[in-house]
């Protein structure tokens, strides 16, 4: 009737589900750099600082099948041109649509070899990561955020998690479970899968700040993420290189008390976040 294909904003191609993102959001843009050059000139100065942009599923899709979509190159540019002291990984180039989820927003964990491979390039990372034996677990099925929404009868997903004997000893501190130490979960929260959101299995979601540390590496070598929940999947695939990982999620806690918390001192640090979170910027902290 009104010459829409899709309903609100959802919108099905092949069985993929897809959410609109529209418009531009320019003053988001600009203050997603000033709150990335914030942080840094507060606490990085002695850091060796990277950033890196995520697309969505739309980015793949959405012109060519006549949905509305923001324009992706002028949010790189503007980012690239407005932050500053950081080097950019393009992993941009490094992704297609087979590696998301149909019924989610998210990347799947499994596909991220070529991702893993272009950040490790541009940090200098001593671990060759695309020789690690990884073990697969899968679970099925798997409803993602957007299943619901698309109301139709859509084949769900499998997710899958990968293990190694790092991911395995790891010791995770979520600071959600700061009360209950010594039982909190480690890198996969199996008790997340088949709740509401069963993404959350990776790390258990998005939480303030959590600490990773890797006993089987003795190198001293400490990672710092600036996240959204994109990172939950991604960081377990960075732990054999680092002996800690310290995430943190500037959309729950603000960036100005975080040095109440975490101590900067000449880490390797990375801000990554999807174009969902740039073109919603106002939502951090």
């Amino acid at each position: 009737v009104f010459n829409k294909s899709d309903n609100n904003d959802i919108y099905v191609i092949d069985d993929n589900v897809f959410k609109i993102e529209y418009p531009l959001n320019l003053n988001n843009i600009y203050n997603m750099s000033n709150y990335l050059n914030k942080v840094y000139d507060m606490y990085l100065e002695d850091c060796n600082v990277f950033f890196s942009i995520i697309p969505d599923k739309n980015y793949f899709v959405a012109k060519e099948n006549g949905y509305l979509s923001i324009e992706y190159d002028e949010l790189e540019k503007i980012m690239l041109k407005n932050v500053n002291n950081m080097t950019y990984i393009d992993i941009m180039d490094c992704l297609d649509l087979s590696d998301y989820y149909k019924t989610d927003p998210h990347w799947k964990q499994e596909k991220l070899d070529e991702v893993i491979k272009r950040i490790s390039e541009k940090m200098n990372f001593i671990t060759d990561v695309n020789t690690i034996d990884y073990t697969i677990k899968p679970y099925y099925p798997f409803y993602g955020a957007y299943y619901g929404q698309s109301a139709l009868n859509i084949e769900p997903d499998i997710l899958k998690y990968r293990l190694t004997d790092d991911i395995k000893n790891a010791i995770v501190r979520n600071y959600e479970y700061s009360g209950d130490k010594g039982n909190e979960p480690g890198i996969y929260d199996e008790q997340k899968l088949g709740e509401m959101d069963s993404y959350d299995v990776f790390l258990s979601g998005s939480t303030p700040l959590t600490t990773i540390e890797n006993p089987n590496n003795k190198t001293g070598k400490e990672l710092i993420i600036f996240r959204d929940s994109f990172a939950s999947s991604l960081t377990p695939l960075l732990i054999e290189e680092y002996s800690k990982i310290t995430l943190i999620d500037l959309r729950y806690v603000s960036y100005k008390i975080i040095g109440d918390f975490v101590n900067f001192d000449n880490q390797d640090v990375l801000f990554i976040y999807s174009t969902l979170v740039i073109n919603n910027s106002n939502i951090l902290k």
